[in-house]
């Protein structure tokens, strides 16, 4: 086994690990950061679908939960999930922020502000321009305004942005604002080690103390073993649990209080050909009663998996590409999901974690709103018909067949598709350590130089996109930690070897 010492190790590299290597690489602590997945560049990235969910998506993009009622959608690469965002930048409501606070972990408002302020400046998060809103986004508007319903642009961290609506497989022309084109380039030019391809096996505590991290450097095949005074575990909301129980820390709260955002997607056909492929895949959002209506209009494979139908009529819905576009509808749950180990990993053969989730009545009832009031909107905005996300009778021709669909919807199991990008939970921050994982300040309740930095400390669900709150919780966490704040760099520009395609295909993309 091959030993060393550093000052720190970041466990995970997508926006809490990211934005916290960089605060302790400009600090001077000899840090290393491991990812278990690749670093992929934009020029190793495609439009090849296949391809990038076996590579950047953790288990190829067909992660379940373990009775195999939703997907679970996260990154498996250098940069974890932010690679494989729309670059949405939401800032969490007020009201989440002062229930956080009532759960035992309290962010000030100005503090928080500060925090968002930071990182929207480092990324460049503006309103999305008018220019990449897909044809698909002009019926959906016109519907929301015939129903007298507030629609808003989202806001993005995207530079000289294509528009191709291929961001769920990464960013081959390097405009999106992901950590690994930000913060993990930023953190190494401040002398932070990041090793790709390092899975991390146990975290090794003694009387109180973060010890050492054991790891397996998957491209040697050889273990490692790092000891450190600090150890900050940013693996998402269920790698961090994972490593929690495996290496027996966290107390009786690891794993527990879990929660999501699920979702499913609807899709309305227009008459004429609409092709609301060509632009951004997300333009408009609309949040409703317990629910959100996000636009996200994804790429022909990944299309084909959502629209309901088998056989024939799936082969002739999907053959009318160029007259669909489609939005989802997302719901917070309520924080009762578990992660545990499965059987592979309690046997020690594969490290892998499970979850447990049983939908409540509620969240299938907002779903069963947020689908509604979607199909009303495409309709009123034109559509010749729409596919509410059922196996069968899911196409619906005028308001008044709607209900009737609707009500089909009883369980996870009657939707298609269900699944989350979202999940949150499972180390939650709180003030006593029976039901809490993290105190205030994010360190392990009993372990000192333990800390979690990702999604999975929240409290409860943030309700909105979490990647702009993650990385916003992790630099104000840092400035407690004594941290100085550090301006970063800006982002590097477009791979000069793409630049005349780059420069080809934005022209394209401009003038549809």
């Amino acid at each position: 086994m091959h030993e060393e010492r550093v000052d720190a190790v970041v466990i995970g590299s997508g926006a809490g690990g990211s934005v916290t290597a960089f605060r302790l690489g400009r600090a001077g602590a000899r840090t290393v950061v491991l990812e278990r997945g690749r670093r992929l560049p934009p020029e190793a990235q495609s439009h090849d679908e296949l391809a990038m969910l076996a590579n950047l998506y953790k288990e190829g993009g067909a992660q379940l939960t373990a009775d195999l009622d939703l997907l679970l959608l996260q990154g498996s690469v250098v940069g974890g999930s932010t690679v494989l965002t729309n670059g949405v930048c939401f800032r969490m409501p007020e009201s989440v922020r002062r229930r956080w606070a009532t759960q035992g972990f309290a962010l000030g408002r100005g503090e928080l502000q500060t925090a968002y302020e930071r990182i929207e400046a480092a990324l460049g998060v503006r309103p999305m321009s008018p220019v990449h809103l897909n044809p698909g986004t002009e019926p959906a508007v016109k519907g929301f305004e015939a129903l007298g319903l507030d629609v808003q642009r989202f806001h993005k961290n995207l530079r000289g942005c294509l528009g191709c609506g291929y961001c769920n497989m990464g960013c081959p022309y390097g405009r999106k604002q992901d950590a690994a084109r930000t913060w993990i380039p930023w953190a190494e030019a401040a002398g932070v080690d990041v090793r790709a391809r390092h899975e991390v096996l146990k975290l090794e505590a003694r009387r109180g103390r973060i010890q050492a991290v054991v790891a397996r450097d998957l491209e040697r095949d050889e273990t490692v073993r790092l000891r450190a005074e600090r150890v900050v575990l940013a693996g998402g909301a269920i790698g961090s649990p994972e490593l929690l129980l495996r290496s027996r820390l966290g107390g009786a709260a690891a794993g527990r209080r879990m929660g999501m955002h699920v979702g499913s997607i609807l899709v309305a056909e227009m008459d004429e050909p609409i092709d609301a492929f060509l632009g951004d895949q997300m333009g408009w959002w609309h949040k409703g009663d317990g629910f959100a209506l996000e636009q996200v209009h994804n790429p022909p494979m990944t299309f084909a998996l959502t629209v309901p139908g088998r056989s024939e009529l799936h082969h002739e819905r999907t053959g009318r590409y160029r007259h669909l576009t489609s939005a989802g509808v997302l719901v917070p749950t309520p924080m009762s999901a578990r992660v545990v180990l499965g059987r592979l990993g309690r046997l020690a053969k594969v490290p892998r974690a499970d979850v447990l989730y049983k939908a409540e009545a509620s969240v299938v009832a907002a779903l069963r709103r947020g689908f509604d009031r979607l199909a009303r909107v495409y309709l009123a905005g034109g559509a010749r018909r729409v596919f509410v996300p059922l196996h069968q009778g899911s196409c619906v021709e005028h308001v008044d067949e709607l209900p009737a669909a609707i009500a089909r919807i009883r369980r996870p199991k009657d939707v298609p598709g269900l699944g989350t990008a979202h999940p949150q939970g499972g180390a939650v921050a709180g003030d006593e350590a029976r039901t809490s994982v993290v105190d205030a300040s994010l360190q392990v309740h009993g372990v000192q130089g333990l800390y979690v930095v990702d999604a999975s400390v929240f409290p409860s669900c943030v309700e909105v996109n979490p990647q702009l709150t993650v990385m916003a919780v992790a630099d104000a966490v840092s400035t407690r930690w004594g941290l100085p704040p550090s301006e970063p760099p800006m982002s590097p520009a477009p791979s000069p070897a793409r630049a005349l395609e780059v420069e080809r295909e934005e022209e394209t993309v401009c003038s549809s």
